[in-house]
């Protein structure tokens, strides 16, 4: 058990040990210094104390896993209905994806007792959830009707951690941009790499020299690294799981890495110069279901290749100190490119906009501020996320 700065205590329910080495995180963070116990445990230990002193808050890290199968969340509802009225807890549910529906007929029975208050990871979910809840709330079936789902308080809390970060972009001696990396499941539903792969190659064929490579020199080949050049070449990171077959040409320019422990993905990522969030078509990720992606990369001070309609969704993000912001008609390729070679005028020659069109304003503002952020700006920032972290922490411990 460890105890907090105001009196309080917490204890951690988790598989043990975790996984990807997350414990050398939370030993070099001090995130934890208290036992790991069994989730196994969680009920006794809700029940061994109804009174004074007990446990009076459980946050439960991933509803959408924590809620969905099993006797467990009949039992913790038990558990909640055993207490006096003086005595009760409340349940916090941190969640990812509202279309992910298996887990969410248990919110009724805790929305009825008034206990449960959700915790999206990003505002587009949050706003999702809200929706959802209004929908029910204005249900023909009297139990949900009646279970008080509009009474459900929503706050967005954003899991960055304050990650010791090696590498300043800003200090670096070649200000050329030469890494990019896309973050998640190699899902082709997901992100959209066969078009990255199909616009990777065709830029290639008209300039390899930008991207730091030789022309290709046979059909069958891949394109070479150009040694005669001063800047380094271009590199493109997939980061994450799954199995996805890179195109013979970008063998030396995409490269995966996959199975890192925490500690190697953080140095990794912490290395890039921009990530590149490559959501497939769809509306999965502006509407429903929160990426990783933009914690991940605010955490290692990597600047975000974004849209206005990716900001739209995470507004936490839509900050010049953490993102750079391409116009929508330009791919995430033509701004890589217009990026690393810091001129933005093949891509407007070779679409026909004309110089004053807001599309060549926007890819002017983006090559005004182009993609290096400093540290300063990227502490700065996440600290304002940790303010507004902390507030949502008051407003959960005030409702207790």
């Amino acid at each position: 058990m460890a105890r907090s700065l105001t009196g309080g205590t917490v204890e951690v329910y988790a598989p043990f040990p975790f996984g990807f080495e997350f414990q050398t995180i939370v030993e070099t963070l001090q995130l934890y210094r208290g036992e790991v116990k069994s989730p196994d445990a969680l009920i006794d230990a809700i029940n061994s104390n109804m009174g004074d002193g007990g446990i009076d808050l459980v946050v439960l890290g991933t509803c959408e896993i924590d809620l969905r199968w099993g006797a467990w969340p009949e039992e913790l509802l038990a558990a909640w209905d055993a207490r006096d009225a003086a005595h009760k807890f409340k349940l916090a549910c941190i969640v990812h994806n509202v279309k992910d529906e298996g887990w969410q007929s248990n919110i009724a029975e805790w929305a009825r007792r008034g206990a449960i208050r959700i915790l999206p990871i990003s505002e587009h979910v949050g706003a999702a959830f809200k929706r959802s809840f209004l929908v029910s709330a204005d249900s023909h079936d009297a139990a949900i009707r009646l279970a008080g789902y509009e009474n459900i308080a929503i706050d967005v809390h954003v899991p960055v951690l304050d990650i010791p970060v090696a590498v300043d972009h800003g200090q670096r001696p070649s200000r050329v941009l030469s890494d990019a990396v896309i973050q998640g499941s190699f899902a082709a539903d997901r992100r959209d790499y066969l078009e990255i792969f199909a616009e990777l190659k065709e830029s290639l064929l008209r300039d390899p020299k930008v991207w730091g490579y030789l022309p290709l020199a046979a059909e069958d080949g891949s394109y070479e690294v150009d040694t005669t050049l001063a800047d380094p070449p271009f590199r493109l990171f997939l980061v994450g799981s799954g199995h996805l077959e890179i195109p013979r040409e970008l063998k030396n320019m995409v490269l995966i890495r996959d199975g890192l422990n925490y500690s190697e993905f953080y140095a990794l990522m912490s290395d890039m110069d921009i990530c590149v969030p490559a959501f497939s078509g769809g509306t999965g990720y502006y509407e429903d279901q929160a990426s990783s992606t933009f914690a991940m990369a605010v955490e290692c001070n990597v600047p975000i290749l974004v849209t206005e309609r990716i900001k739209a969704s995470y507004k936490y993000v839509d900050d010049n100190r953490a993102v750079v912001t391409r116009p929508a008609a330009m791919r995430e390729v033509e701004a890589l490119r217009a990026l690393r070679s810091g001129d933005a005028s093949y891509f407007l020659h070779r679409t026909g906009f004309s110089m004053d069109s807001p599309t060549a304003r926007a890819a002017e503002d983006m090559m005004r501020l182009g993609w290096v952020r400093s540290e300063e700006d990227f502490l700065s920032f996440k600290e304002d996320i940790w303010r507004a972290n902390d507030r949502v922490i008051e407003r959960l411990l005030r409702d207790l």
